[in-house]
């Protein structure tokens, strides 16, 4: 299971020795992972600044709309995976995502450094082909998450392994739940475009999407849960970009699901996948205290 300490590691092991360190097993849980999470933001940070993410900060809010967009592609992957290391050696005796959590937490630093769906629209031209490309970027980014958790996975078993009475129907019924509850958070919450209220509410509406859709579809992994963020985003652009041709020269997204093309592609890959596994956790936790 991979939501509870691996006690058949051997004592020696780095991150069980790291774990020990911070004293207490549920204080030092959670310490290793707000540790793991501050790494994370502390490799985006240095990254970011040390390679220009973005080239003008507080404009550009698309990865795809860089001067060269494979190359801060390939330097995002980078950051990702150095990211997803450090937080493994931190915090994976207490979740076996906690590489992935820390990763995606950190990606938010980026996020923080760009610009708004305004500037994105702006920078588009008036081109309807924006939303796309903001789909198609947002894919990207889950691309490179979900090849961190197979990477996880192959590493630890544990991770993979899934309830007995688990089945895809209910899988899929865990990740429609979840897209379905984010995404009404975020119409609910978020009723701007500005950078902080869209950065909350994708990561509230995640965080409590997970809790919801665990409680009446429980399953394992946790992938089924963290790809609703990212599903979210992907339906919110499509549906923007029927019939927004005039809403795009102001750069404001209307109609009734506006509010879910507002936060970037980072958002939802980062606050967004980071608050579904947080989410997940918890409810995860709460379970195995229960069950005692």
């Amino acid at each position: 299971m991979p939501d509870s300490p691996q006690s058949s590691a051997p004592d020696d092991r780095l991150d069980q020795m790291v774990l020990g360190y911070w004293g207490s097993a549920r204080i030092s849980a959670r310490t290793a992972l707000a540790v793991a999470a501050g790494a994370g933001c502390l490799v985006f940070g240095v990254g970011s600044k040390e390679f220009k993410l973005p080239i003008l900060p507080g404009f550009d809010g698309s990865v795809l709309a860089q001067p060269a967009p494979v190359v801060v592609l390939f330097l995002i992957a980078v950051m990702l995976a150095v990211a997803a290391l450090v937080g493994t050696i931190i915090a994976r005796a207490v979740h076996f995502e906690a590489g992935l959590f820390s990763a995606a937490i950190g990606m938010m630093v980026i996020s923080l450094r760009c610009g708004t769906i305004q500037s994105v629209l702006f920078e588009a031209d008036g081109s309807q082909m924006v939303y796309l490309r903001l789909i198609f970027e947002l894919a990207i980014l889950g691309g490179f998450l979900y090849g961190i958790w197979y990477l996880l996975c192959r590493f630890d078993g544990s991770g993979r392994r899934a309830p007995g009475d688990s089945n895809i129907l209910n899988n899929l019924t865990a990740t429609v739940s979840q897209t379905v509850v984010t995404a009404v958070f975020i119409m609910v919450l978020c009723q701007s475009e500005a950078k902080n209220q869209c950065l909350a509410s994708v990561g509230l509406g995640s965080l409590f999407g997970s809790m919801v859709a665990y409680k009446y579809s429980p399953t394992r992994p946790s992938i089924w849960y963290w790809i609703g963020p990212l599903l979210a985003g992907a339906i919110g652009y499509a549906l923007a970009s029927l019939g927004q041709d005039a809403n795009l020269e102001i750069g404001l997204p209307t109609g009734t699901f506006a509010a879910l093309a507002r936060p970037l592609p980072l958002d939802y890959a980062s606050v967004g996948v980071a608050g579904a596994i947080l989410g997940y956790w918890m409810m995860t936790n709460k379970e195995g205290e229960g069950a005692e």
